[in-house]
């Protein structure tokens, strides 16, 4: 696999990851609560830098 193909896997990755815990962020407190997370743990995770 070369550089560019890695690089390019490895940013969809973390916008993947960006685009999820905005979705997280946007759940109401019943869909948090149908899901099994607080809203607590859902501000938390929807404020997590996209790199990590």
């Amino acid at each position: 696999m070369n550089i560019l193909t890695w690089l390019w896997r490895f940013y969809c990755a973390l916008a993947a990851k960006r685009r999820s815990r905005l979705v997280l962020g946007d759940l109401s407190a019943h869909q948090l609560k149908d899901i099994g997370i607080s809203e607590a743990e859902a501000r938390r995770e929807a404020a997590v830098p996209f790199w990590r």
